[in-house]
C-alpha cells in the first residue's frame, strides 16, 4: 500500500510539473505617487479571450505582488485600491523575476473631495475588516458556506466545520452583522446554502460592544456572511431525502427567512447512516455557558460533568447511528435601540458501540492484565435554550440580558465481560442522568466620555445533576468494602444528586490617558453553594432494597465558596509592541459540613498576569500570555463517602482538599506572507501545577478505591505545534507537527508513581488542482503514542497515508473519494493490524439547477474494525472498535 502510494505520488508530481511547464511567474511592486509601498492592494490578471480573473494576488507590506501565467498569453493588468485610480495595461504572460514591473497608483481626486467611490473590488481592506467578494473565487459548484470558504485565500475549514483564516481559529460566525446559532462556525459552514452569499468579512479584534472596542487582550476573529440582495427579503435554503439498502435513511432541511428586522433559520432532519447533525461534542460545545467572570482574573472553579463516559461516537467508531434534530434561531430587531436574539435545539441519538480492549494496569506485582469486551447502547436526547436581548439607547451606552437553558436525559447501557487471571466476570450496567441548568447574565457598558468606560456584570446559575448507576455482576463486588449479601447476581445501585447554585458579579473601570495607553481598575466577588447526597443500595429480587447505612457508604455534604477580588491591569503600546500587565488580588472562604463537622479554610493570594504581543508587521506577529491561576475543586472531589463508579472501581473523596497552584506560559508565532502565500504558524504552551489534585489507588486484585489529594510533587504539561503551509499556482504544500509531553504524579498502592505521556503526529500533504477539474490531496499522517507508569511502558505507533479526490467531469458531475490506510502497531506486545476506509460519492448537478441527485458509498471497502489506545492515571489500553459495515445511499436535495 505505501509502494502505491508512493508511485501515485511521483506521478501525480509528473503531471504538476507538466501542468506548470508552460507557466512563467509575473512579479511587481505597486507604490504610491510619494514612492511608498501600497499593501492590500488587488492585482488582477484578467483572460482578455475569456473575460475572466485567470490569477490574483493581494500586495504585501513591501507592496510586492506575484502571479502565476501562461507564457506568451496576452492578460489586461489592473490593480485597485480604495484612494487610488485603477490601473490597467495590457501584459503578456513573460518571466519577470530579474526585472520585476514598477506600477505607480495615484490619488483619486474624486475620494479627496469628499466624493464616496464604491469599487467592487475581489478583496479591500478597511482598518481590522478584510472583505472578500466571493463571486471572484468561487465557480459555482460550491454548495455551502465552507465550499466557498476553501476557495478564499488563506482560509482552510476541517472536517468538523471548524474555520482558520491565515492559520488563526475563526472563533464566531455573523449573518448579516447578527450572531448564527451562538457564532458557531460548524452550524455555519454545514448548513448556510453557497448560493445565498455575496461576501465574506473576516472581523479581527471583533468586540460587538462599541464602548468596549480596542480594550481586552482578547483577540477574538470572527466572520460576517453578506448575503446576495435577493436573499435579504426571501426565503431560501435546501431540502434532501435519501433511502438506501438495510433500511438506511436520510433527511435533512434547512430554511433561512431574512429580512431587515427578521431573521428566522430552521434547521432540521435525522439519519441513521452516521451523519452528524448534531452530535453529543455540539451539545457540551454549545453548553459552554456564559462569561466566567472569576477565570479572567486567575480564579478557576470548574463544576463537574457527569458525562457518564460517553463516546462521542461517529461514522468510523459504532457499529449503528441515527441522530435527529430540530433547530431553530432567530434575530428580531423592531428598532435600532432593540435586538432579540436566540436559539433552540432539540436533539436526540440512539447509538451502539462494541469494543474489545486489552488493558494494563498500573500496579507493583500480581497479575496486571485485562480483556474486556464491552457492548454499549447510547440514548441520548438533549435540548438547549438560549434568550438574549440588547438595549442599546445611544452610541455610549448598552445593556444586555441573557439566559441559558440547558437539559438533557442520557442513558448508557453496558453487556461486559471481563476476563482477569482465571476469572471471568459477566457484567451488565446502565447509567443514567437527566441534568438541568439554567444561567442567566445582565451586562451595563457605558461611555460618559471618552477617556471613561464603565462595565458591570452579574451572573447566577443553577444546575441539577442526579447520575445512577446501576451494577450487576457474577462475581461479588468490592467485598472488602460494600458488605454486599448472597445472590445469584450481585446487584448494586449508585445514586447521586449534586445541586450547585453560582453567583458572579465584577465592575469594571477603564480610564483612557492617551492613544496608546490606559488603565482598568476591578473589583467582584463570586460565590458557589454546593449540596450532595448519595447513597449504596443493593437490590434483591422479591424483596426490598438493601441500603448500606455505614458512614463511609453514604453522602450529605454541603461545600461554599467565597471570592471576593480586586484587580488593576495596565495596557501600553510602545511602537510595535504592545504590553499588558495585571494583578489579581482574591480573599477566598471556603467550607465543607459533612459527617457531622465543618472545616473551614481562608486564604488571601496575588495572582499576577502579562500580556504582550509585538507585531513585526500585520501579518506577522509573537504573542507571549503567562499567568499565575489557582484551582478549586468542586463537591464531587470533596464528598468523602464511597461512590461506585464502575464494575471495579470506587470513588471517595477527600475533604482536606485544599487549592492547587498553577504557571501558564503560552508563546504564539504567526506569518503569513502575501507575496509567497507562505503561512507558518506554531505555539508552545507551558504549565506547571504545583499542589495539583490527582488521586491515590488503592489496588484489590482487580478492583481499586481512588482518593483525590495534593500531591507535593509538580505536574507538568508542554506542548508544542508548528504549520507550514506553502501555496502555488495550481497545488499547495502542508506540513504539520504536534508534540506534548506530560508528567502527572499519583500513589498506587502506597507507592509513588510518575506517570509519563509523549505523543507526535506529524502530517504532510500536497493539494494539486489538475487540468482545472480534479483536486487532490495527498498525504502521509505518522503518530507515536509513548505511555510510562512505574514499571510498565508501552509505546503506539499509527502510519497513515490518505488520499482525497474532487473530480468534475462532463457537464454537472463530481466524483468525492476519500481513502486512508492504517497500520497500527503496539511495540510491547506485537499486535499490529491493518485496515484501511473509503468512501466515494458521485453527485450529479446541472448548472444553476435547484436539483441534485447523488449516490453514496461508505465504507466501500466494508472494514469492519479499527484500532486506538488510551492511557489514564491507572491502565494503559489499547482495543478495537467495531464500526459499520459497507452501506449506500441514492439522494436528492432540492434548493429552495
Amino acid at each position: 500500500m505505501k509502494t502505491t502510494i508512493l508511485v501515485c505520488f511521483v506521478c501525480l508530481c509528473s503531471f504538476v510539473q507538466l501542468s506548470q511547464a508552460q507557466k512563467v511567474n509575473f512579479e511587481g511592486e505597486v507604490r504610491d505617487s510619494l514612492n511608498s509601498p501600497i499593501e492590500f492592494a488587488n492585482v488582477m490578471a484578467i483572460d482578455t479571450t475569456k473575460n475572466t480573473i485567470a490569477a490574483f494576488a493581494v500586495t504585501n507590506s513591501k507592496g510586492l505582488y506575484r502571479l502565476s501565467l501562461q507564457e506568451g498569453q496576452p492578460y489586461k493588468l489592473k490593480i485597485t485600491f480604495v484612494g487610488f485610480k485603477p490601473f490597467e495595461t495590457l501584459i503578456k504572460g513573460q518571466d519577470t523575476r530579474d526585472a520585476p514591473v514598477l506600477i505607480k497608483l495615484n490619488p483619486d481626486i474624486r475620494m479627496v473631495q469628499g466624493v464616496e467611490v464604491v469599487q467592487e473590488m475581489p478583496v479591500t481592506i478597511s482598518g481590522d475588516t478584510i472583505t472578500y467578494k466571493t463571486d471572484a473565487f468561487t465557480d459555482e459548484t460550491e454548495r455551502k458556506l465552507g465550499d466557498v470558504l476553501e476557495k478564499l485565500p488563506g482560509f482552510e475549514v476541517d472536517e468538523n466545520g471548524e474555520v482558520k483564516v491565515n492559520g488563526k481559529k475563526v472563533d464566531k460566525v455573523l449573518v448579516e452583522g447578527k450572531e448564527f446559532f451562538d457564532g458557531d462556525t460548524k452550524m455555519a459552514t454545514k448548513n448556510l446554502p453557497a448560493n445565498a452569499i455575496d461576501k465574506v468579512q473576516v472581523l479581527q479584534n471583533f468586540n460587538d460592544v462599541a464602548p468596549m472596542r480596542g480594550l481586552g487582550n482578547d483577540e477574538t476573529l470572527a466572520l460576517n456572511i453578506k448575503l446576495k440582495e435577493g436573499k435579504k427579503n426571501m426565503v431560501f435554503g435546501d431540502l434532501s431525502l435519501g433511502a438506501g439498502p438495510q433500511d438506511r435513511y436520510l433527511a435533512h432541511a434547512n430554511v433561512f427567512y431574512y429580512d431587515p428586522k427578521t431573521n428566522v433559520n430552521l434547521i432540521g432532519g435525522g439519519n441513521n447512516v452516521g451523519e452528524s447533525t448534531f452530535s453529543l461534542s455540539d451539545y457540551f460545545r454549545f453548553s459552554g455557558g456564559l462569561v466566567n467572570l472569576g477565570a479572567r482574573s486567575g480564579s478557576g472553579f470548574n463544576i463537574s460533568r457527569d458525562n457518564l463516559g460517553i463516546p462521542m461516537a461517529d461514522r468510523n467508531s459504532a457499529q449503528q447511528l441515527e441522530t435527529k434534530l430540530g433547530a431553530l434561531n432567530f434575530t428580531l430587531t423592531p428598532s435600532k435601540k432593540w435586538r432579540h436574539t436566540g436559539f433552540l435545539i432539540g436533539s436526540t441519538s440512539d447509538n451502539l458501540m462494541r469494543s474489545l480492549s486489552q488493558r494494563t494496569y498500573i500496579r507493583q506485582g500480581g497479575d496486571n492484565q485485562e480483556t474486556l469486551s464491552s457492548n454499549t447502547r447510547v440514548e441520548n436526547s438533549s435540548g438547549l435554550l438560549k434568550y438574549g436581548t440588547r438595549f442599546t439607547p445611544g452610541p455610549n451606552l448598552q445593556l444586555d440580558y441573557t439566559a441559558f437553558i440547558k437539559a438533557s436525559d442520557v442513558v448508557n447501557s453496558n453487556t461486559q465481560l471481563s476476563e482477569f487471571t482465571n476469572f471471568a466476570n459477566d457484567i451488565e450496567s446502565r447509567s443514567s442522568q437527566q441534568p438541568f441548568s439554567i444561567e442567566q447574565q445582565l451586562q451595563a457598558f457605558y461611555a460618559p466620555g471618552v477617556r471613561d468606560v464603565f462595565s458591570f456584570q452579574v451572573t447566577h446559575q443553577y444546575k441539577k445533576q442526579d447520575p445512577l448507576y446501576d451494577l450487576i455482576t457474577n462475581q461479588r463486588p468490592f467485598a472488602s468494602v460494600i458488605p454486599v449479601g448472597d445472590a445469584a447476581l450481585f446487584n448494586l445501585l449508585q445514586n447521586k444528586e449534586v445541586f450547585t447554585r453560582k453567583q458572579e458579579s465584577a465592575l469594571n473601570y477603564y480610564r483612557i490617558l492617551n492613544k496608546t495607553n490606559h488603565i482598568n481598575f476591578k473589583v467582584g466577588n463570586s460565590y458557589t453553594s454546593q449540596n450532595l447526597t448519595s447513597s449504596i443500595r443493593q437490590r434483591r429480587p422479591g424483596q426490598s432494597d438493601q441500603k448500606f447505612n455505614e458512614v463511609g457508604l453514604n453522602n450529605d455534604v454541603n461545600y461554599t465558596l467565597s471570592d471576593i477580588f480586586a484587580g488593576v491591569t495596565f495596557k501600553t503600546k510602545i511602537g510595535k509592541l504592545v504590553v499588558s500587565p495585571e494583578l489579581n488580588l482574591h480573599r477566598y472562604v471556603f467550607s465543607n459540613n459533612q459527617i457531622g463537622s465543618e472545616e473551614k479554610i481562608e486564604k488571601t493570594l496575588l495572582l499576577p498576569k502579562l500580556y504582550a504581543k509585538y507585531s513585526i508587521r500585520g501579518t506577522h506577529s509573537i504573542t507571549l500570555n503567562y499567568q499565575v491561576g489557582t484551582q478549586f475543586t468542586d463537591i464531587q472531589n470533596i464528598a468523602s463517602g464511597l461512590v461506585v463508579q464502575n464494575y471495579n472501581s470506587l470513588f471517595s473523596g477527600n475533604r482536606q482538599l485544599e487549592n492547587s497552584w498553577y504557571h501558564s506560559l503560552n508563546l504564539n508565532y504567526f506569518n503569513f506572507d502575501m507575496f509567497t502565500f507562505m503561512n507558518i504558524y506554531g505555539g508552545i504552551n507551558y504549565q506547571r501545577r504545583l499542589d495539583g489534585i490527582t488521586n491515590t489507588i488503592q489496588f484489590n486484585g482487580l478492583e481499586r478505591v481512588n482518593s483525590p489529594l495534593n500531591i507535593g510533587a509538580a505536574n507538568e504539561v508542554m506542548s508544542g505545534n508548528i504549520s507550514f503551509d506553502k501555496r502555488f499556482d495550481s497545488f499547495r504544500i502542508n506540513l504539520r507537527a504536534m508534540v506534548s509531553e506530560s508528567t502527572n504524579n499519583n500513589v498506587v498502592s502506597d507507592i509513588a508513581n510518575e506517570n509519563k505521556s509523549f505523543s507526535q503526529n506529524y502530517r504532510a500533504s500536497i493539494d494539486l488542482t489538475l487540468f482545472k477539474k480534479l483536486n487532490m490531496e495527498l498525504g502521509y499522517n505518522k503518530i507515536f503514542n509513548e505511555y510510562n507508569g512505574n514499571s510498565i511502558s508501552n509505546t503506539f505507533e499509527t502510519d497513515r497515508p490518505f488520499i482525497n479526490i474532487d473530480l468534475r467531469f462532463m457537464k454537472g458531475f463530481t466524483l468525492d473519494v476519500d481513502y486512508e490506510y492504517n497500520n497500527y502497531k503496539s511495540q510491547s506486545t506485537g499486535v499490529s493490524q491493518s485496515y484501511d476506509l473509503m468512501n466515494a460519492e458521485l453527485t450529479y448537478q446541472k448548472k444553476k439547477s435547484p436539483w441534485e441527485f447523488k449516490l453514496q458509498a461508505l465504507n466501500l471497502l466494508n472494514t469492519t474494525s479499527i484500532r486506538r489506545d488510551s492511557f489514564s492515571e491507572s491502565l494503559i489500553s489499547t482495543y478495537t472498535s467495531f464500526i459499520q459495515k459497507r452501506y449506500f445511499m441514492f439522494s436528492v436535495k432540492y434548493d429552495l
